[in-house]
């Protein structure tokens, strides 16, 4: 799933949600920030060290989804190995199970649990 995010209606980045964790009702992948993003400004983790909840004044917006019930948080690392991470934590289990249905990680996991692994 492809999200963008917004401060006060102002594009930031995008990134598609590749991993989730789904027991979590995580779901996270590369972040490629716009001009407008400011690592001082936006991003919770900077070189591996928490800097404080910068999401709250964030919006994800999915193309056919619109808004999600979601908080952000964006790991951003200079190491170009590393790179910038958005996560989503999802609010509500039901908007994440209908989000990501059909992901290989979310079946993957429920067809485990269902097997007893």
């Amino acid at each position: 799933m492809h999200v963008k995010i917004f401060e006060r209606g102002i594009l930031v980045g995008s990134a598609t949600l590749k991993n989730l964790d789904p027991p979590m009702g995580v779901a996270f992948g590369p972040f490629l920030p716009t001009p407008d993003y400011a690592r001082d400004a936006h991003a919770n983790v900077v070189e591996g060290q928490y800097v404080g909840d910068r999401g709250l004044v964030l919006v994800a917006i999915a193309d056919q989804r619109g808004a999600l019930d979601a908080s952000i948080a964006i790991e951003d690392w200079a190491d170009v190995e590393f790179g910038a991470q958005l996560t989503l934590f999802f609010r509500d289990g039901e908007n994440f199970a209908a989000l990501f249905a059909q992901h290989p990680d979310y079946m993957a996991y429920f067809t485990s649990c269902a097997n007893g692994s």
